[in-house]
C-alpha cells in the first residue's frame, strides 16, 4: 500500500463482532482508532472498531493503493514482480495438480476460473495464458480498470454484489479473505458459484504465524486498516466448512513455489461438501 494512505479516525470506524459467534471479543490490542479482538468461543481474530464501507472504498480506491507493496514499481524484474510471478505459476500448478485426479481431471483449456480480489489483473492474466476462462471481481476501482484495459472482464465493488453466474471450475482469492467485511458471506457465495468438483484457492496471513507471535501488535501484516480478519489453520477451517467445504491441501512452507518468501502467510485449496439427498 502507498505511504500516501488516507488519515482516519474513530468517527470512520464501527464496531462490530465474530462472524461465526456473534461474540464481542476480548481486547488484545488497542490500536487507535482500531481494536484487535479475539472472540472467546471460537477464537477468530478480528479488527473492531474497524473502518466502515464507506471509509475502506476510500482506502481502496487510491490510485496508487497497490504500488510499493505487493507490485513494488510493477518493473517486470523488481523483487515484488519477480515473487509475484513465481507465487502464480506455484499457485497455478497446485491447483492444476488437485484436478487433475480421475474424477476431475482435464485441462484447463474451456474451464471457467475466477478471481475475487483480481487486483491490476495480474494472475487473471496468467491462468488466461493456460487456457481458461477469466472473470474477475476487485474493489479497487483503478486497479479493476487496469484488468478491464487488458481485456478483461472484472466486476467492480464486493464478491457478494457481483452480477455472476456459476458454475465455475475454480475460484481463486490471493490475500483478499482479510479485508472483506462478511467472510462468511464471501464463502456463501462461493458456494453457490462453485461447480460440484470445483476447486477454490485462497492465501491469507495467519494470526498464528512465528512472526505474527513474536512480534505481537508490531507484527508488519497486523494492518488493521485494511486486515479486518486474521485467521489461523484451525479458525480457517472452522470458517470454511460453515460454508460447506472441506479443506483439502494448507501450504505455509516460505520455500514452496507457492508461497515464497513468506513466513506469515498460509496457502488453502478447499472443494465443496457434497450433500445427500435429505432424509425424510
Amino acid at each position: 500500500m502507498s505511504d500516501a494512505a488516507p488519515a482516519f479516525s474513530a468517527s470512520d470506524t464501527e464496531e462490530v463482532t465474530c462472524c461465526l459467534c456473534d461474540d464481542v471479543g476480548e481486547r488484545l490490542y488497542q490500536i487507535p482508532p482500531y481494536g484487535v479482538r479475539r472472540c472467546a468461543r471460537c477464537t477468530l481474530v478480528f479488527i473492531s472498531p474497524r473502518l466502515h464501507e464507506e471509509a475502506l472504498s476510500r482506502l481502496y480506491d487510491q490510485v496508487d493503493y497497490f504500488e510499493g507493496g505487493v507490485y513494488g514499481k510493477r518493473s517486470r524484474w523488481s523483487p515484488a514482480m519477480v515473487l509475484q510471478r513465481v507465487w502464480t505459476s506455484g499457485r497455478l500448478d497446485r491447483i492444476a495438480r488437485a484436478r487433475s485426479d480421475g474424477r476431475s481431471g482435464r485441462p484447463a483449456s474451456g474451464q471457467r476460473l475466477l478471481e475475487f480480489g483480481s487486483g491490476y489483473g495480474l494472475f487473471l492474466d496468467a491462468a488466461r495464458a493456460r487456457g481458461y476462462q477469466v472473470q474477475g471481481v476487485e474493489l479497487s476501482r483503478p486497479a479493476a480498470e487496469k484488468s478491464t484495459k487488458k481485456g478483461i472482464d472484472v466486476y467492480c465493488g464486493q464478491l457478494v454484489d457481483a452480477p455472476l453466474i456459476g458454475p465455475f471450475d475454480v475460484i481463486c482469492g490471493w490475500d483478499t479473505l482479510e479485508h472483506v467485511p462478511d467472510p462468511l458471506a464471501v464463502l456463501g457465495r462461493i458456494r453457490e458459484l462453485i461447480a460440484d468438483d470445483g476447486t477454490v484457492a485462497m492465501s491469507t496471513p495467519y494470526f498464528s504465524s512465528l512472526p505474527s507471535r513474536l512480534l505481537g501488535e508490531r507484527w508488519w501484516t497486523l494492518k488493521p486498516a485494511e486486515h479486518i480478519w486474521h485467521y489461523t489453520p484451525h479458525t480457517l477451517r472452522l470458517l470454511t466448512a460453515r460454508a460447506g467445504f472441506t479443506v483439502t491441501d494448507v501450504i505455509r512452507s516460505p520455500i514452496s513455489p507457492a508461497n515464497l518468501t513468506r513466513l506469515d502467510s498460509l496457502v488453502v485449496l478447499l472443494r465443496p461438501v457434497r450433500y445427500g439427498p435429505e432424509r425424510t
